[in-house]
């Protein structure tokens, strides 16, 4: 079984002791060979009202900074690019949680062609995984809460670990008694003993996710919290997060599923998406100890505070990216001076979408011949705006690597060193 590399950074073994009283009477054991000594925790269902004093504070500023973002329906043509942008990031970001080490690269790489047919590959991967979050949020758009099933969460996970090398278990199969794969534990290395938690056995896990969905798509339950008398959303998040995590209904890609859950509950609140991922990877430490607490103490407080921080700074991360992204095209224009309504002035856009290119993608995307999208690529290529990197399956890909080195920057690091570095990628600067 397969566990998450940052669950192992902090020792805390998983004791019944440890246990909330309550939680102490639903742990379970199971009579596979091997495993009669481990104490499962069958978690209850998501609460929908919580008595234990909350950060006032901290939640109103969240949720100031989730009003402010523009709502899905508003969203404009630059905050559309860096949703699109930042899908990848998140993707790249959330999958190397799990210990999947592809870049931002291979998230941009066009795949559309290279990718059919192919097995399990890591790039293959991270790109589905990718496409698989554009569906889930057009489709979200539309649905809101109708779009929670048991069925969308199996086929979340399916699209996210189909292709993972490193993925176990059968793609978009809940843990079910007797099965490969079915009993798992969360850290501990290679030591089911030394585990930091262990989720719901397999027997209940059909039934424990129902109760995590049926609380996500409770519209009421939605609109309560959002008017200011229930459960506002960062709580939500933090809820909804804790309790899927501790069903933990596949064998693998939990992690990477539930993060795109929270995209989910955010677009049916109304609002553009903070991707949250990059925030995790930077303080993981508090994210494993607030989710700690809120599975074996039921104490969801810590996970609360660290989800109102995570959509604090991932705010503050998404103004200095749309700003540097936003003034892009005029910086290259400036620097190549292109003829207005030429090949390569037109393919200033499609690089904000596309900033690993080739030429056929170009010539797809302008609609113009193989000869001119590669004199356009050329020219931009003299000007320093984009540079041949490589060849990928004998096709010449192009970088716009100022663009790449804002995606691919560790979380709440300088804007313009990133954009620094890809200058000198480019020869801009000795």
């Amino acid at each position: 079984m397969r566990k998450a590399y940052f669950y192992d950074s902090i020792n805390k073994l998983m004791k019944t002791s440890e246990l909330t009283s309550s939680l102490q009477k639903r742990v379970q054991r199971v009579t596979d060979e091997g495993w009669e000594n481990i104490p499962f925790v069958v978690p209850p269902p998501p609460p929908r009202t919580l008595s234990a004093s909350l950060p006032h504070r901290l939640l109103a500023e969240a949720v100031k900074v989730l009003s402010s973002l523009p709502s899905v329906k508003e969203m404009n043509e630059l905050d559309r690019l860096v949703n699109n942008l930042f899908i990848r990031r998140e993707v790249v970001q959330s999958s190397r949680l799990e210990g999947t080490w592809s870049t931002i690269d291979h998230a941009l790489t066009p795949g559309d062609q290279s990718d059919a047919g192919k097995g399990k590959d890591e790039h293959v991967a991270v790109r589905s995984y990718a496409k698989t979050m554009d569906e889930l949020i057009a489709e979200t758009i539309t649905k809101k809460e109708r779009i929670y099933s048991v069925a969308l969460i199996q086929k979340i996970q399916q699209h996210i670990v189909e292709h993972d090398p490193q993925s176990k278990g059968v793609p978009g199969k809940l843990r079910t008694p007797g099965h490969p794969g079915s009993l798992v534990t969360i850290g501990g290395l290679n030591r089911k003993e030394d585990s930091q938690y262990n989720p719901a056995p397999p027997k209940e896990v059909a039934r424990c996710l129902k109760e995590v969905v049926d609380w996500l798509k409770d519209e009421d339950l939605a609109l309560q919290g959002d008017a200011g008398t229930g459960l506002s959303l960062p709580v939500r998040l933090a809820i909804g997060h804790a309790h899927f995590e501790a069903v933990h209904p596949f064998t693998d890609g939990n992690g990477r599923t539930g993060r795109s859950l929270w995209a989910i509950q955010m677009i049916c609140a109304g609002v553009m998406p903070l991707y949250l991922s990059g925030y995790v990877e930077a303080k993981k430490d508090d994210y494993v100890n607030g989710l700690s607490r809120a599975q074996k103490q039921l104490d969801y407080l810590p996970l609360i505070e660290f989800i109102c921080h995570a959509i604090i700074e991932s705010q503050l991360e998404l103004k200095k990216s749309q700003q540097a992204i936003g003034d892009l095209p005029v910086v290259w224009q400036r620097r190549g001076g292109f003829r207005k309504n030429s090949a390569a002035e037109r393919a200033l856009d499609v690089l904000l979408y596309r900033p690993i290119i080739t030429s056929a993608v170009l010539q797809e995307e302008l609609g113009i011949s193989g000869p001119a999208s590669t004199n356009a690529l050329n020219q931009l290529v003299e000007k320093k705006v984009i540079r041949h990197r490589q060849f990928e399956n004998r096709r010449p890909l192009y970088a716009a690597e100022e663009l790449i080195q804002l995606l691919s920057r560790p979380f709440g690091s300088d804007v313009e060193l990133a954009l620094e570095k890809g200058r000198r990628s480019l020869g801009l600067m000795s």
